[in-house]
C-alpha cells in the first residue's frame, strides 16, 4: 500500500469536514485573500491603538507635535508591538500543540504549561527573589516553570505513542488544576499587597513596556516560528500519526521535544509579562483552519496575524470602555473567546473530537 493510499485511508473524510464540511480544495487564491485581509485588519487595529486611548491623538498631531510624537513612540507603540507579539505567540503555540496532539482542545492552558509558568512567576513575585538588585527576572522564572511543567507532564505520562496522545492531554489538564490550586493556596496565605499584585497580574493584561522589554520575547518567538516553518511538512504529517510521519522521514520524537521546549519558552515569557490570557491558543487556530485548511505552511502565518489582531483589539477595548481606567485584555479575550468557541463546537459535522 502506498503512502498516498495510507494517508487517504487514515484521514478519510474527517479532514474535509474540518476544512469546511465539503470536499472542495482550498485554493491558493483563497489563502492569499485570507492573509491579505488579516494583514490589513492588523494594520488598522494597530493604527487605532496608536491614536486612541485615554487621550485621542490624530495622525497630524503625532507628526507635527514633538511631544505627542514622543508619547506615542515611547508608550503606545511599544505596547502595541507587545500585544502583537503576545497574540501571534499564543496563536502559533496553539497551532503547534493541536498538530502534535491532533486535538483542537490542545493549547498552552489545557496542557498546563501556562499554569506552571504562572505558578513559578507567582512564587517569584511573592518570595521577593525578583525584587532584589541582583535577583532573578520574572521571565526567567516563568520560562523555567513552563519547561519544568512540560517535562513533568511527559514524565508522568511515560509514553509518547500515538494511542497515548489523548491521555497526555488529560494529564496536562489535571496538572493545570493542580497548579491553579497551589496558586490559590499561596494567594490565601499572602498579605494584601502581594494578593492584589498577583490577582491583578493573573487577569491577563498588556502592560506598558519599554523597547528593551521586548528583546526576550522577540528572540523566543522568532526561534519558534523559524523552527515550525522549517518543519511545516512534519507538522502536516503528524496530523496523520507518528507512524506515517516516521515513514516519510520525520523523527516525531525529536520534532515533539524541540517544539515543546521552544513553545514553553514563548509561553513562559508571555505569562511572566502579562499574566494569563486565555482562549487565543484555541479559537484562533480553529478559525484559521476553517478558513484555509490544514497546511501549516499557510496556517502558521495566518494564525499569527489573526491572533495579533485579536489581542490588539482586546487591549484597545480595555483602554476605551471605562477610560481613563483600564480593563485587562484577558477579560475581553475570555468574553469574546467563550461564545466563539461554543459556536465552533456546535457547528454540525466539525470539531468532533480530534482533528482527523
Amino acid at each position: 500500500m502506498s503512502v498516498t493510499t495510507m494517508t487517504s485511508s487514515k484521514a478519510g473524510g474527517s479532514a474535509h469536514r474540518f476544512d469546511g464540511g465539503s470536499r472542495r480544495c482550498i485554493s491558493r487564491r483563497r489563502i492569499l485573500v485570507a492573509l491579505m485581509v488579516a494583514s490589513v485588519l492588523l494594520l488598522i487595529t494597530s493604527g487605532l491603538s496608536l491614536v486612541l486611548g485615554a487621550t485621542y491623538y490624530s495622525p497630524l498631531d503625532i507628526l507635527r507635535d514633538p511631544q505627542v510624537f514622543e508619547i506615542v513612540t515611547t508608550f503606545r507603540l511599544p505596547r502595541t508591538c507587545f500585544a502583537i507579539l503576545v497574540g501571534a505567540g499564543l496563536s502559533i503555540v496553539g497551532v503547534c500543540y493541536q498538530a502534535l496532539f491532533r486535538n483542537y482542545l490542545a493549547s498552552p492552558f489545557t496542557l498546563g504549561v501556562s499554569s506552571g509558568a504562572a505558578l513559578a512567576a507567582s512564587v517569584a513575585l511573592m518570595s521577593g527573589v525578583t525584587s532584589a538588585r541582583h535577583g532573578l527576572d520574572v521571565s526567567v522564572c516563568a520560562i523555567g516553570g513552563a519547561i519544568v511543567s512540560i517535562c513533568l507532564i511527559l514524565a508522568v505520562n511515560g509514553s509518547r505513542e500515538k494511542t497515548q496522545k489523548n491521555s497526555l492531554l488529560l494529564v496536562g489538564i489535571v496538572y493545570s488544576f493542580f497548579c491553579s490550586s497551589v496558586l490559590t493556596l499561596l494567594q490565601y496565605v499572602s498579605d494584601y499587597s502581594q494578593l492584589f499584585r498577583v490577582t491583578r497580574w493573573m487577569m491577563g493584561g498588556i502592560p506598558s513596556v519599554e523597547w528593551s522589554d521586548l528583546a526576550i520575547g522577540v528572540v523566543c518567538i522568532a526561534a519558534m516560528i523559524a523552527w515550525l516553518i522549517r518543519h511545516e511538512r512534519g507538522l502536516d504529517l503528524m496530523l496523520f500519526g507518528d507512524d506515517l510521519a516516521a515513514v516519510k522521514g520525520i523523527d516525531p520524537h525529536r520534532l515533539t521535544r524541540t517544539s515543546f521546549v521552544l513553545t514553553s519558552c514563548v509561553v513562559g515569557w508571555i505569562v511572566a509579562q502579562c499574566g494569563v490570557i486565555g482562549f487565543i491558543g484555541i479559537i484562533v487556530p480553529s478559525i484559521c483552519r476553517l478558513a484555509i485548511g490544514l497546511r501549516h505552511k499557510f496556517l502558521i502565518p495566518l494564525s499569527g496575524l489573526v491572533g495579533a489582531c485579536l489581542v490588539v483589539t482586546c487591549d484597545l477595548l480595555g483602554r476605551l470602555v471605562i477610560a481613563p481606567f483600564e480593563i485587562p485584555a484577558g477579560v475581553f479575550t475570555a468574553i469574546l473567546g467563550g461564545p466563539i468557541f461554543i459556536v465552533l463546537v456546535m457547528r454540525p459535522g466539525r470539531f468532533q473530537g480530534s482533528l482527523l
